[in-house]
């Protein structure tokens, strides 16, 4: 169970008479600047770490829990909500300060212990946000929660009956967290060695390859468990609240296959050069303060946000994690950017990606969004940036590469993913996912570029995010549309895009029909990415 259920009462209701959810966007702009300026914000500096006091977890929940289950009085119910939501924010946020702390330095004992620490317990924390909500199923005033001003019509429909959160299931979510460390711990003792040298296979990759097959067999079984036909099925609904199947991703992944890999096998290298042109990370920030200014309304508003209070850690350090991220700390109700920068042009993409993440947040007071809805936000200002900055036509081949290398590459690992959670368990070895990845490889064009078949061992997400790479290629091809509109009608892609930054949608097929964008699988879809990109690429 994660953050998004939990926004629906704490945030929504909020959002609803502060913020609003479409509509007049200067509006909504205005709301939310008297929302924020009436917070006592504070720089990240500032941000203190505490770790959680499962102790107190465990008692709020409890009481929190007896309340739903006992009082017939709705207000009573409602502070026993937002007490243990309190609690769960707190809990969010101390992990996700311990997570941005120990990724700035892998090499740092003491955040690696905290870190840990609440690694281990947020299967307990979701546990007890899904008790809480079985509780609620079934409260005395059920009825009055699932009114339309807090939790909807049919909301605890699901919360009926008994919780999949026993103890055969918590601890298999347990035992995955713990193999996830594990991986970050190869990681961080990879640091000392070239990433992808012989040595780093030698020493580390073979190590990985071990660890994903156990990951591989153990997240098998708890989709078995739970009674899903394939892991595939269980991550799509159960971490990612996706609208469409992974039957339909599979015939878009072929479709992907047909149209673009024969234009990836043949791309001109010469289109990354802009791309991994000199650039420090103050010229990235400049880049961002460029393409913020330009649009105006809600993006330059959090681009002062961000600014004013320094949510951000963006400078290069051989010790930090080598990936961006961003995320909502709720108990400040402050969006955060991470990233390791690489020195190159490509970081000013980079930062404006994340910042993307960082806007909708800001717009929605911590996104409900699920991923594939989240991802069009920041993938979609990259190719924004590209026309309301001036510095983005230097970019815009190398970006127009870099999104037919997202289609396809992201493809490929989407592919390798379900090819591998398909696979019998006596079949889940590390020879067997290394063949499959060798004939993804082939499949998808990657022996054009040096491709090695060990390398998926160096892809964070299949450790640590399965089967989230396809939200990747379907928000990319969401992101994509918007960018086409701009091109046919400057102002219409960004004016639907600043809208978009407050929908409370969380589904991506939902969300694509109610801004009026078409589905990736969509006839012929596929077709109109290809003739823009080879437009564009010429």
């Amino acid at each position: 169970m994660k953050k998004k259920l939990l926004a629906l009462i704490a945030l929504v209701l909020a959002l609803l008479m502060l913020a609003g959810c479409g509509g007049d966007m200067d509006l909504n702009l205005m709301r939310l600047e008297m929302y924020y300026r009436g917070l006592d914000l504070v720089k990240y500096e500032d941000m203190k770490y505490t770790r959680p006091d499962m102790t107190e977890h465990d008692r709020v929940l409890l009481e929190s829990c007896e309340t739903a289950r006992t009082a017939k009085n709705l207000e009573e119910v409602v502070e026993a909500i937002y007490a243990y939501y309190d609690c769960y924010d707190v809990f969010y946020t101390s992990y996700s300060l311990a997570n941005i702390r120990y990724s700035a330095n892998l090499t740092d004992i003491y955040w690696e212990e905290e870190y840990n620490y609440c690694a281990s317990y947020t299967a307990t924390v979701d546990a007890g946000l899904d008790a809480l909500y079985h509780a609620l199923a079934d409260s005395p005033v059920r009825k009055e929660l699932e009114g339309e001003e807090y939790f909807g019509p049919g909301f605890f429909d699901a919360y009926d009956g008994e919780s999949i959160w026993d103890e055969t299931f918590t601890a298999m979510v347990e035992e995955e967290t713990a193999l996830v460390s594990r991986y970050y711990d190869l990681s961080s003792q990879a640091l000392e060695v070239p990433e992808g040298s012989r040595e780093f296979y030698d020493r580390y990759g073979d190590q990985m390859a071990q660890l994903y097959a156990e990951l591989v067999l153990l997240r098998q079984e708890m989709a078995a468990y739970l009674g899903y036909p394939g892991y595939s099925e269980f991550a799509y609904e159960f971490y990612y609240y996706r609208d469409y199947t992974p039957q339909q991703v599979v015939t878009y992944l072929d479709k992907i296959r047909q149209e673009l890999v024969p234009m990836y096998r043949t791309l001109d290298r010469s289109v990354w050069e802009a791309g991994y042109a000199a650039c420090d990370i103050a010229d990235a920030m400049d880049y961002l303060q460029g393409t913020a200014t330009a649009m105006g309304g809600v993006v330059e508003s959090a681009f002062g946000m961000l600014m004013d209070y320094e949510l951000y850690d963006i400078g290069y350090s051989e010790n930090k994690y080598n990936a961006s991220f961003e995320t909502f700390l709720s108990s400040y109700s402050e969006p955060f950017i991470f990233m390791n920068p690489q020195g190159a042009a490509m970081d000013k993409l980079t930062l404006v990606h994340e910042f993307g993440h960082f806007a909708n947040d800001y717009a929605c007071l911590g996104s409900v969004a699920g991923i594939d809805v989240a991802e069009i936000f920041s993938q979609a200002l990259e190719y924004l940036s590209l026309v309301y900055n001036p510095e983005g036509q230097t970019l815009t081949r190398y970006k127009m590469a870099d999104s037919l290398c997202v289609f396809v590459e992201q493809a490929a690992y989407a592919s390798f993913e379900h090819q591998v959670y398909a696979l019998a368990p006596e079949q889940v070895t590390p020879e067997t996912i290394r063949s499959i990845f060798a004939q993804v490889g082939e499949d998808f064009g990657f022996v054009e570029w040096g491709f090695d078949d060990r390398s998926y061992v160096r892809v964070p997400h299949f450790f640590t995010s399965p089967q989230y790479v396809i939200s990747y290629v379907v928000s990319n091809d969401a992101a994509f549309r918007i960018y086409q509109m701009e091109l046919a009608e400057p102002g219409a892609g960004l004016a639907l895009y600043q809208d978009s930054l407050y929908s409370m949608e969380s589904f991506f097929l939902a969300f694509l029909n109610s801004v009026g964008l078409e589905s990736p699988f969509a006839e012929g879809r596929v077709e109109t990415i290809r003739q823009t990109l080879e437009e564009m690429l010429k």
